[in-house]
């Protein structure tokens, strides 16, 4: 078996492995989550007690369930969680009672304008129950009987299960890949973002790397808070982020900037992505989303982007049942672990350039790097000492520390193999040092 096609088993494997699971902020279904890509990834796991005070938030209750249904008179189940895990919202109350449809309707949610889907809904920090379904299955309950509605579920003192693995680096820049492992049965968002996570720790595991990585996934939200509380300091430090959500689905690509919108992570993400030839759409900042408004808020402010092959609220499938197996794609989750990972080639081998005469332009004459008549008008240039000219001021502007000979080209509009030359002119008279 070739080495695509063994991922692509291992991907697809995992796929079938973790769809099923019933995901929530809290619970058992998490715990199997982790042990199922803990065989392939080496996470750290940690339990944090309900209860525990993060920033503004406490970590809940824990929520477990195992059965709910609606029956008719004759006990025939017209609803079953057995079918689908996400027929009950989840953190729903427990739940036995008879009663009439009337008095039943409240607490059923369905979509009209998508008569097959199960819609996802979730009750997180609200003490109700509700039940999730079909506007097909909804016209399948009797308005005439006595109905059965049972949730057997729990709320109570527990924890939150979550993930992490740094990967260390000796450059001191760190960066990290974060997703969200809350869900239940849907496939885009966010099992895919799940397996993602797992593959790409799995391939950077083994590597030695300049930089450092840190892995993070946790409950959405809830989860990303606590960690953010407990890794105040560390996470204060780093230079930027990427949340995987929504990468496997079959459409086009897009790219949801930082905050910052031209921070390294962004300028790294274009960069490859056009490199890879992949139209993508680009999309600003906002804080409606995933957990990019976390890491974003103004105590910490990691410039955070995001790149989703159908995005959330992208697609009509998103948020109910028919975000499946049938919608995402192995391939297209391969697709964008190859984009992840040439993101981690280009932040490992890029090297910054940096100014060793930063108060002011440093006196290029004696050096030979200026032309010996002055006071000619700049053309733009035109002739091959203009052009280098200006190569050479670019650089010497943009060398802060920051922004490699790529980023300097792509700001300047001047061809990176002139940039490079004079880069290395620079470096060897002295002007100029690349930042290990």
């Amino acid at each position: 078996m070739s080495d695509q096609a063994s991922r692509k088993a291992t991907v697809d494997a995992l796929f079938q492995k973790l769809f099923p699971i019933c995901r929530s902020l809290t619970g058992d279904g998490n715990r199997q989550t982790f042990d199922i890509i803990g065989e392939l990834a080496p996470f750290d796991v940690h339990e944090m007690p309900s209860g525990t005070k993060v920033f503004d938030w406490t970590v809940p209750d824990e929520w477990s369930i195992r059965d709910a249904y609606i029956a008719d008179d004759a006990g025939n189940r017209i609803i079953d969680f057995a079918n689908s895990n996400i027929h009950v919202a989840s953190y729903s109350i427990p739940v036995d009672a008879v009663m009439t449809l009337d008095e039943l309707s409240p607490h059923l949610h369905s979509l009209p304008d998508q008569p097959t889907a199960i819609p996802y809904r979730t009750l997180y920090y609200k003490r109700d129950w509700a039940f999730c379904i079909t506007e097909e299955q909804r016209a399948l309950i009797p308005s005439d009987e006595n109905l059965r509605v049972v949730i057997d579920s729990d709320l109570s003192p527990g924890s939150m299960t979550y993930g992490d693995k740094v990967l260390p680096g000796t450059s001191g820049q760190e960066f990290v890949f974060s997703s969200y492992c809350c869900h239940p049965s849907l496939g885009n968002d966010n099992l895919s973002g799940i397996v993602l996570l797992t593959m790409l720790l799995r391939e950077l595991s083994s590597r030695t790397l300049n930089h450092t990585y840190r892995f993070i996934l946790a409950p959405e939200t809830i989860g990303t808070i606590a960690y953010l509380h407990e890794h105040q300091d560390a996470m204060r430090q780093v230079t930027g982020s990427f949340v995987l959500t929504g990468v496997a689905g079959r459409g086009q690509y897009a790219y949801k900037q930082s905050l910052q919108s031209d921070a390294l992570v962004d300028r790294i993400a274009r960069r490859v992505m056009r490199g890879r030839n992949i139209t993508f759409a680009e999309r600003t900042f906002d804080p409606h989303g995933s957990d990019e408004r976390q890491y974003s808020s103004p105590g910490f402010r990691i410039p955070t982007g995001i790149i989703t092959r159908d995005g959330y609220y992208d697609y009509p499938e998103y948020h109910t049942s028919l975000d499946n197996l049938d919608f995402i794609s192995c391939d297209a989750l391969l697709e964008t672990l190859d984009i992840y990972l040439c993101i981690v080639d280009t932040l490992e081998n890029r090297k910054p350039l940096r100014s060793l005469a930063p108060n002011g332009e440093p006196h290029l004459g004696p050096r030979g790097l200026y032309p010996t008549v002055g006071g000619a008008m700049h053309t733009s240039g035109s002739t091959n000492v203009e052009k280098e000219l200006d190569a050479i001021l670019w650089t010497l502007t943009l060398a802060d520390g920051i922004k490699d000979r790529t980023d300097i080209a792509e700001q300047s509009g001047i061809d990176i193999g002139l940039i490079d030359a004079i880069a290395t002119r620079l470096i060897d008279g002295g002007l100029i040092e690349e930042v290990q």
